[in-house]
């Protein structure tokens, strides 16, 4: 038997049949509470993520260990500062096209590391620039990474190449060139370049510059590569593939390295916001720009939107008035804390025919410039030729 107090109530302030004074049974007190303050549709975008590369892994390390010596060393140079440069090239949209020159200290040193041991033979190395060498410099250079970027696209070409399923969304982050800001709902493009996706929607914003997220889906068929986080150093493919096994599920880019010329067609552009991990963050180059609570108060007040203060809101939940005040309050707050992002949903529709990168095609009617801010890093580098 219960004990109760003179207002019904046992010690433990429930009533007689177990509910709290408020009405609800502490079971589905606790559901209602649980269901505001629960973070597992977030983890479940991880959780997600992590499934799918942890069943590539084991298909690539078979894949990849049948690699020859000049795959190998494309995957390597892709990861990094040949991402940056196939890029440049092949999407350049000058007229003349530019060839700029030299490449930056760093740039030139990453490569070495890259064919270390194997590709002295096809990229005879400079101990230094000398502008007199200027056209031996710039045909040695891009011919050696012509070649390589010709490697990588024939991997593709490989029948035990892994393929997407078609099921899969992928995302891809990136600042709109300036042809591809006339773009609208119902037009198609191709990709011309190798191109980085990720299974990870924060990774693909990182890259975003806060600028656009295509979100690609339905390339049933489209062989891919897995392009692991780290760049790994290694020269043979056993060992390469060892390192594989040992990247924390945490960091990973989650990225599949797709083919170039592919072509999408746009089925709807809208704006959205950056995610709440890329937001934190973010901050705007301006200092005199960057949010905090007294303008995020100023600017409730200028919208008509202010919080009345010894206001019992339990009393107005029924409302219209109320809840509209609090729906447009909450969407204020919204679009002031988080980046606007354009996106573009897309869905693949065909693998365009490419050809071999030819660099006498490549330099033809081309316009050489010196790069004098690359050239300056020659002066200030940590030799290790």
């Amino acid at each position: 038997m219960s004990t109760k107090t003179p207002s019904g109530k046992t010690p433990s302030g429930k009533t007689p049949s177990g509910k709290s004074p408020s009405g609800k049974s502490p079971s589905r007190k606790h559901s209602v509470i649980k269901r505001k303050v629960t973070r597992k549709h977030l983890r479940q975008h991880e959780v997600e993520r992590v499934d799918k590369i942890v069943t590539l892994i084991p298909k690539f390390i078979k894949f990849y260990n049948k690699f020859t010596k000049d795959e190998l060393l494309a995957l390597k140079y892709y990861k990094g500062a040949g991402s940056f440069f196939q890029t440049e090239l092949l999407t350049n949209e000058k007229k003349p096209r530019e060839i700029h020159f030299p490449f930056p200290i760093f740039q030139e040193q990453s490569f070495r590391r890259d064919v270390y041991s194997y590709g002295n033979t096809i990229y005879p190395m400079l101990k230094s620039f000398d502008i007199k060498d200027t056209p031996t410099y710039i045909e040695n250079n891009y011919r050696a990474r012509l070649n390589i970027l010709n490697t990588l696209d024939s991997i593709y070409n490989k029948p035990e190449c892994p393929k997407l399923s078609g099921d899969e969304i992928l995302f891809r982050g990136m600042e709109l060139p300036a042809s591809w800001k006339k773009y609208k709902e119902g037009d198609s493009f191709t990709f011309k370049n190798f191109i980085s996706t990720t299974a990870d929607r924060n990774i693909a914003e990182r890259f975003s510059g806060h600028d656009s997220l295509f979100i690609l889906q339905g390339m049933k068929d489209i062989p891919f590569l897995y392009m692991p986080q780290n760049k790994f150093m290694d020269t043979t493919p056993i060992d390469y593939t060892k390192e594989m096994n040992k990247l924390m599920p945490y960091h990973d880019l989650s990225e599949y390295t797709l083919p170039r010329h592919l072509e999408f067609k746009i089925d709807k552009i809208e704006d959205g916001f950056i995610s709440p991990q890329q937001a934190r963050g973010w901050s705007n180059k301006s200092n005199k720009n960057r949010l905090n609570y007294k303008k995020l108060d100023q600017l409730l007040s200028k919208k008509g939107i202010i919080e009345k203060p010894n206001v019992d809101k339990s009393k107005n939940k029924d409302n219209k008035d109320s809840k509209d005040n609090e729906n447009n309050r909450q969407t204020i707050i919204e679009k002031a804390l988080f980046p606007h992002l354009k996106i573009f949903y897309c869905t693949f529709t065909q693998w365009k025919p490419r050809e071999p990168l030819v660099y006498e095609d490549i330099i033809k009617g081309a316009k050489y410039v010196l790069d004098i801010g690359a050239l300056n890093t020659w002066s200030n580098k940590n030799d290790d030729f």
